[in-house]
């Protein structure tokens, strides 16, 4: 659909690779960035979410992504999507992103967007505000504790204030999905903490998935892991590994050690299994816009999903076969599967509403 051959698509993913949080740490070098301090840094404008033009998708808002459109917020349920950290260039010295960059909003747009967001379309209308992410560098310890940890907390700034606005002028009651990626999962947690977990808005939730980052046990009094692929009111969370023969040479955007105590979904029978057959597997998308079936296996599933180089063609495998680091795959390797369960889970929603 987006590509005409196969040079051209190699191309795109050598240009997708290179620029994407899924990839910069699969090296075996220090990543050096330059930097500045945060209190004295000016900050990016603050987005007010009043205006059509803070958000990335909204139903009101005309979009070059035509499809983000088909449904016109004319459906029962809202889905609230936060994208993952895109803000990543290396001699970039800010803090957070600019929303009021087109450049790099069409960044936002042309991949979480079109590639992740998409997989909630026909579960709801969809909402995802553009938000002052965190750069990239805050996820290293050291950035983190001179800096990183204030541009974080702003960037949930952005996404909190979003949020209340989305309820107070469009939600008008609706039940809502929330779903985001990596940093983008990780202001979900503290969205669904703020506003779901032990208050009366958790009756509206149908579900949270919270791919590509790191929830415990703790991060939650009532909201609970769902183990069933039609239960509702509760989360999924997973980060996505591939099996290696020798782990110790790379580093991974999300560090294995980090994730000893994290709860992992399965993200293709959404129950305990600890794996799943090819035949089980509903649909990877890949860049060329195309939907492959039973293209992958789940080896095994501790704190995170194990599996091996998904089978999508020759050429597209081989492709595949060159990624160590499956963190920015986190949504496109189950998307047809996150498709499908979340639209049961929107059935299952009104379902139990009518019980």
């Amino acid at each position: 659909m987006f590509f005409k051959n196969s040079k051209l698509l190699f191309i795109f993913l050598i240009i997708i690779s290179s620029s994407s949080c899924g990839l910069l740490k699969e090296n075996n070098g220090e990543i050096k960035y330059k930097t500045t301090d945060f209190d004295k840094h000016s900050k990016p404008k603050q987005p007010t979410y009043l205006n059509l033009d803070d958000w990335l998708v909204h139903p009101e808002k005309k979009s070059d992504l035509t499809f983000l459109n088909k449904n016109n917020g004319l459906m029962m349920v809202d889905v609230f999507f936060i994208v993952p950290t895109l803000f990543t260039d290396r001699k970039n010295i800010n803090w957070n992103s600019d929303i009021y960059d087109n450049d790099f909003s069409n960044v936002l747009l042309q991949s979480s967007i079109k590639y992740q967001s998409t997989a909630w379309l026909d579960s709801g209308n969809l909402y995802s505000p553009n938000y002052r992410q965190a750069h990239f560098r805050v996820f290293d310890e050291f950035r983190w504790e001179n800096g990183g940890e204030k541009a974080y907390n702003l960037a949930y700034e952005d996404i909190k204030r979003s949020f209340e606005i989305f309820l107070k002028n469009y939600n008008q009651g609706k039940p809502i999905i929330i779903a985001g990626h990596s940093q983008g999962s990780g202001h979900a947690i503290r969205l669904l903490q703020d506003f779901f977990d032990g208050k009366d808005l958790k009756n509206k939730l149908v579900a949270a998935y919270l791919p590509g980052t790191k929830v415990t046990q703790d991060d939650f009094f009532d909201l609970q892991l769902m183990n069933g692929p039609d239960e509702t009111g509760g989360f999924v969370t997973w980060n996505t590994l591939k099996i290696l023969k020798n782990e110790q040479k790379y580093n991974f955007t999300v560090d294995r050690e980090w994730l000893v105590d994290a709860l992992c979904s399965n993200p293709i029978t959404w129950d305990s299994k600890k794996t799943a057959d090819f035949s089980n597997h509903k649909g990877l998308l890949f860049l060329n816009g195309k939907v492959f079936s039973n293209a992958l296996k789940i080896d095994n599933i501790e704190t995170g999903v194990y599996l091996k180089t998904p089978k999508i063609g020759f050429f597209r495998t081989l492709l595949m076969s060159t990624l160590k680091d499956y963190h920015k795959a986190d949504i496109n390797l189950f998307w047809e599967d996150i498709r499908q369960n979340s639209i049961n889970r929107v059935q299952a929603y009104f379902k139990n509403l009518s019980n």
